[in-house]
């Protein structure tokens, strides 16, 4: 049978992520609510986004949320902030893809797991 481990990376590709998720929530944070006023419901949507994200919680799930957030302020931005919005939100796709990392709550909920793949049946030993 051949195995392998699924695990949250750790180490420097860890801190990597912690640090992609801090971008991503500051971004978030800083450049809410599309440039303008937003409403009191919409600002404690964002604030509880950036705190599931930086902690590390549905990481993919939140990533996913902020990168649909950013490109609907897209609809509304001119040239310089809406390369602003586009970089943050290729950022928050790639945060999508990766990841949490070890340094989050979704690798300690999930933790590690071992998946063993049984041999094909049309495998001969």
């Amino acid at each position: 049978m051949r195995g392998f481990s699924s695990s949250f990376p750790r180490g420097s590709a860890g801190v990597g992520l912690l640090m992609l998720r801090t971008a991503v929530s500051l971004h978030l944070l800083l450049e809410g609510g599309c440039g303008g006023a937003a409403p009191w419901w919409l600002a404690i949507a964002e604030l509880l986004l950036v705190m599931a994200l930086t902690a590390g919680m549905l990481t993919p799930v939140a990533a996913l949320v902020v990168a649909a957030w950013q490109v609907s302020c897209l609809w509304h931005a001119d040239w310089p902030h809406a390369a602003v919005l586009l970089t943050a939100t290729v950022t928050a796709l790639a945060l999508t893809l990766l990841g949490a990392g070890a340094y989050s709550v979704d690798a300690r909920i999930f933790g590690r797991r071992r998946l063993i793949v049984p041999a094909a049946p049309m495998d001969s030993d």
